[in-house]
């Protein structure tokens, strides 16, 4: 089912990158700025007819299951169908897509398949997926729709990009981390359409690379469920540190940027915000309409931009748009949620004589009316004490007023639950009137989103009788003729006859069709009576619906047996007898060689920095020395990579040991350390490697000159058989299991012919990877610290490669599964001990090499 990349499980390059690029038409020259689309976001029916009312060129969507904002209103096969006929029928013809970017499981297959049928029906423009499944199922049962990759496949650079490529993508969601200069020269050699991001919420971490929540909350946001983890309260851990919320990003806002990213030929300017309501996605779209086109005046930006304020905003930020940002430029530490516009500070507060009624006095810098909501940062942090205005006079005065303009002094009344304000608190306008009303949607009439086969009618009338032929436009095999035997007596009045012919078959109404064409053949000028034409009409439509509702459940039947026999063709054969263990042990190169007795495999896990030292040349501080503290570095610029490798030849032999590539590289100086260090090893003879993602594949696959023994690790994200399926095709002869698998998962998968799914039994992951480092007192500064959240949970942050790492404190383990799940059909387990000091291995391989009854696990080496 599909094309396969190659017939052996070892992977076989392809041409080198000049050559490579030509062939993929890859631009290495600048093309003429053209005006990018704006996509705005939907999370309802209203709030994609407000974007496309306020200027969007396109808006995305999700379905109610497989969207990674499952918690938003979202639409149903109904809403979505009438939605992208409104769209395509507005002038100039706009665009829907379809979000189908969430990982699934096997038993979630089929109705995948039927969500992608759905949009197909629809006739969505494009789908915005991640798992390789769903990749898949697209290209072999859709063909005709455009392939977009989500900001969830994390892609950074360009070997990501040419690898989307080769999978038959059309355009890339950039992560939102890269600064523009790398975003434009990106995109003047992508061979595909690139998207980003200009507007909106921020994730903490890489998008899709976040496992905070799915560990930590069980919620996880691969899968739609995010729990929003990095808007939480955490304490830096030490004396005296004060709670704050270190990971809570500020909101993007690029609005002063459009024309650099315009000038850079980006095909599209992505709007975050399908949890928001349709106020905020018409006011959103409106500015970034306007400012794109030249048509927001400075003397208007400030006025736009305090309306999009009120109705939601954080604090506004360019994230790395520039080049890195101190943390405080990004992450907002001292409050969460919606803040608002700012209208002034707290002058006083005033209680009423004789009674317990309190004032909030304000010079107002906005035009306020009754209703409007408040805010007031409290010192205290956290979200800000927020309330609606039901009483309002102007300052000195008894007269309550329902509106105040700007400038004025005012008393508000205070609920009775307010908290003490202080004064020169801020306070906001987060609710207004006034924008409510400037920015009113008008939702289309039924008629403009009316969803309806189009229908080609023929007529022929003749002495004998009628003959008339219903042809679907877009399935004329489906065609009927229905034939009414009875004579036919010359017309009085002949020219009137083909009004009475449109008229008849023109009553279409809800029917689900629409009249496209109408030949009517009377050359004897024949008397048909309407009552006959209607009961032609509805004899027509009712064999026309039976014929297509056939056709489409023969359809979605055919698709579901293709599916259920290329899962079948993943499931092992037979019953899988229980195996021992294989066991794989994972360690940083730069660390003291130790022999892991028992282990049937090394794999060496390389940085970006040991590849830059590399070309220098690295060698770990502590060789034949006692074991490192924890921390401690252990890079130093004196021997080659290949040297390092060749030291733990000495625990390891060379043919089992594996390589595993950084996640993360950007393009540039990471990428060329990164390129330098893979050459230099190829050329040395190492064989065998881990992929963190499909940026580090196409380099593998672009540098190798012979076959390659290839593993992906767990952020490739095989969570079902036909993803596993994908990554053979890939040329993956074994795949990581992700981190947020769940037991059942993992046996459902258990046996899998190939590749092989290894199992991590033992890890401390990374639950957020971040270009930003947290925000946090002075006295946990470095590049190491620890925090702990509400619940007492205690977590590391470690700064890795000019990233930052945080981590729990407690390891992922497995162990009490091990038995269950060998039952299953696993018989490879990974032991995963990058995030642990090399002076506590020996023991933890002890232990864990005991549990998967590793030989030789503890015997001192």
């Amino acid at each position: 089912m599909g094309q396969r990349y190659t017939s052996s499980p070892h992977f076989v390059p392809t041409l080198c990158q000049k050559r490579e690029r030509e062939r993929l038409g890859v631009s290495q020259t600048s093309a003429p700025a053209r005006q990018p689309e704006l996509l705005a976001p939907a999370g309802s029916f209203e709030a994609a007819c407000a974007g496309l009312q306020y200027g969007a060129d396109a808006v995305y969507l999700g379905l109610p299951r497989h969207s990674a904002r499952a918690d938003a209103v979202n639409l149903d096969a109904a809403a979505l169908a009438r939605l992208v006929q409104h769209a395509h029928r507005l002038t100039p013809r706009r665009s829907v897509y379809l979000t189908v970017n969430t990982l699934v499981r096997d038993d979630e297959l089929p109705s995948v398949l039927d969500t992608l049928a759905t949009g197909s029906e629809a006739g969505v423009d494009g789908l915005i997926v991640q798992d390789l499944a769903v990749v898949h199922l697209v290209r072999r049962c859709f063909p005709h729709l455009p392939l977009h990759a989500s900001t969830q496949m994390a892609v950074h650079s360009l070997e990501g990009v040419l690898a989307l490529g080769e999978l038959g993508f059309t355009r890339v969601v950039l992560a939102r981390e890269l600064p523009f200069a790398a975003v434009a020269a990106l995109t003047r050699q992508s061979p595909i359409e690139i998207e980003v991001f200009v507007h909106g919420a921020l994730c903490y971490a890489y998008s899709g690379l976040c496992l905070f929540s799915a560990l930590q909350a069980g919620r996880s946001g691969n899968r739609g469920q995010c729990a929003y983890s990095c808007r939480g309260r955490f304490t830096a851990t030490g004396a005296g540190a004060s709670p704050g919320y270190p990971f809570s990003m500020r909101d993007l806002a690029l609005l002063d940027r459009l024309g650099e990213l315009r000038q850079a030929g980006i095909a599209s300017l992505k709007i975050e915000g399908r949890m928001k309501s349709p106020l905020y996605v018409a006011a959103v779209t409106d500015v970034y309409r306007r400012r794109l086109d030249g048509t927001l005046p400075a003397a208007e930006t400030a006025e736009a931009v305090a309306d999009l304020r009120s109705i939601f905003s954080r604090p506004w930020t360019r994230l790395h748009f520039d080049g890195p940002q101190p943390p405080e430029e990004v992450i907002d530490a001292l409050a969460v949620g919606h803040r608002g516009t700012p209208v002034g500070t707290v002058a006083a507060v005033r209680r009423e004589r004789g009674t317990s009624a309190r004032w909030l006095v304000l010079a107002t810098t906005r035009a306020l009316e009754k209703h409007d909501g408040l805010q007031v940062e409290l010192p205290s942090g956290g979200r800000p004490f927020g309330f609606g205005i039901a009483q309002m006079r102007l300052a000195g005065r008894s007269r309550l007023e329902v509106s105040v303009p700007s400038g004025s002094r005012v008393e508000i009344a205070l609920p009775d639950d307010a908290p003490p304000l202080p004064v020169g608190a801020p306070v906001f306008c987060s609710a207004s009137q006034a924008v409510q009303r400037r920015y009113a949607l008008r939702l289309p009439h039924e008629r403009d989103c009316r969803v309806a086969e189009p229908l080609r009618v023929a007529l022929t009338l003749s002495a004998d009788g009628v003959r008339v032929t219903g042809t679907p436009v877009a399935r004329p095999d489906l065609a009927v003729t229905l034939e009414a035997a009875q004579p036919l007596e010359p017309a009085r009045q002949p020219e009137q006859t083909p009004l009475a012919v449109r008229k008849a078959f023109g009553r279409l109404g809800e029917s689900g069709w629409e009249l496209a064409d109408l030949a009517l053949d009377d050359p004897d000028g024949r008397y048909a009576a309407p009552s006959l034409l209607n009961n032609l009409r509805r004899q027509m439509l009712e064999q026309l619906d039976s014929r297509l509702a056939a056709r489409r459940a023969a359809e979605q039947a055919g698709r579901q047996a293709l599916l259920a026999a290329e899962v079948a063709s993943c499931a092992p054969p037979t019953p899988v007898a229980r195996s021992p263990w294989r066991v794989s042990v994972k360690v940083p190169v730069a660390s003291p060689p130790v022999a892991f007795g028992g282990a049937t495999e090394l794999v060496l896990a390389l940085r970006v920095a040991d590849c830059a030292a590399g070309g220098a040349g690295t060698t770990p501080r502590g060789m034949g020395v006692p074991p490192m503290e924890h921390g401690q570095d252990a890079r130093a610029t004196t021997a080659d990579l290949a040297e390092l490798g060749a030291a733990w030849q000495a625990a390891m032999p060379q043919a089992a040991i594996r390589w595993a590539l950084p996640l993360i590289f950007h393009d540039g100086d990471e990428a060329r350390a990164v390129e330098a260090a893979v050459a230099r090893l190829l050329e040395r003879g190492w064989q065998r490697w881990e992929c963190g993602g499909l940026a580090g594949l196409h380099l593998l696959r672009r540098l190798a000159v012979q076959p390659l023994s290839l593993t992906a690790g767990g952020a490739l994200y095989g969570l079902n058989r036909l993803a596993l399926r994908q990554m053979g095709d890939l040329g993956f002869e074994g795949v990581v299991a992700p981190a947020e698998a769940d037991a059942e998962t993992l046996a459902s998968l258990a046996g899998h012919p190939a590749p092989r799914l290894i199992l991590p039994v033992y890890q401390r992951p990374p639950l957020f990877i971040s270009a930003t480092r947290p925000v946090v007192p002075s006295e946990a500064g470095g590049t190491a610290f620890g925090l702990q959240d509400h619940r007492g949970q205690l977590f590391e942050v470690t700064e890795e490669d000019g990233r930052w790492l945080t981590r729990a404190a407690e390891p992922l383990q497995r162990l009490g599964q091990l038995e269950e799940l060998r039952a299953a059909g696993l018989t490879e387990a990974r032991v995963d001990l990058t995030a642990e000091p090399p002076g506590a291995w020996r023991a933890l391989w002890t232990r864990l090499g005991a549990h998967c009854r590793c030989p030789g696990a503890g015997r001192r080496q």
